[in-house]
């Protein structure tokens, strides 16, 4: 019985040395599959400030870690309506260092853009955005009157502006942003007191 009895603890200890294995394989390659989805398909981005309300939440200023987080895919094409994050450099400016900006894709490439006091017209036509925080002010330029902007949204780039449009530093200013310069486009977000939600 005894010689029997061997080769069944031999093939069991066997079995379980093979289903570890297996296990540890499988661990392995989920780990590095999440890695490479998080370094190349999706990534996050805690909003900061507050051009971008009443949509998002940026938080209490100065406090880079209690506003809305923006789960982003960083492979799909920014499409009208999305909120994109992107790479901004101020190059000269001294006050301000290079660094991410959150916005709303208004126009793409070949689109033509205009404000008139206050009132955004894509492709010729009066849009509607019920998303913004307040009518859109005319804003003044370099000389003290008020401006106005009509431009052709060039190849490689989208129009993008905060929803707070009275309080954003965006394409208005910083021109138009170049799609390699796009971190990613949001599909989720998650507020601060837990719960997701779509854009």
């Amino acid at each position: 019985m005894p010689d029997e009895a061997l080769p069944d603890a031999t093939s069991r200890k066997k079995r379980i040395a093979i289903a570890l294995i297996s296990l540890a394989v499988v661990a392995v390659l989920a780990v590095t599959a999440a890695l490479l989805v998080r370094e190349y398909v999706i990534t996050t981005y805690v909003v900061d400030g507050d051009s971008m309300l009443p949509t998002l939440n940026g938080g209490v200023s100065g406090d880079t870690s209690d506003g809305d987080t923006l789960i982003l895919n960083k492979v799909k094409d920014p499409e009208r309506g999305d909120i994109i994050v992107f790479y901004y450099d101020w190059g000269d400016t001294p006050s301000f260092s290079p660094h991410h900006l959150v916005k709303r894709v208004i126009a793409l490439p070949g689109d033509r853009v205009e404000i008139k006091d206050g009132e955004l017209y894509l492709n010729g036509v009066l849009q509607n955005e019920g998303y913004i925080k307040e009518a859109m002010l005319p804003w003044l330029d370099q000389n003290g009157g008020n401006s106005s902007l009509s431009l052709t949204v060039p190849d490689g780039c989208v129009f993008a502006m905060g929803d707070n449009r009275n309080n954003s530093t965006d394409s208005r200013v910083i021109g138009c942003v170049p799609m390699d310069k796009i971190v990613g486009v949001c599909f989720l977000i998650l507020s601060e007191n837990g719960k997701l939600r779509t854009p």
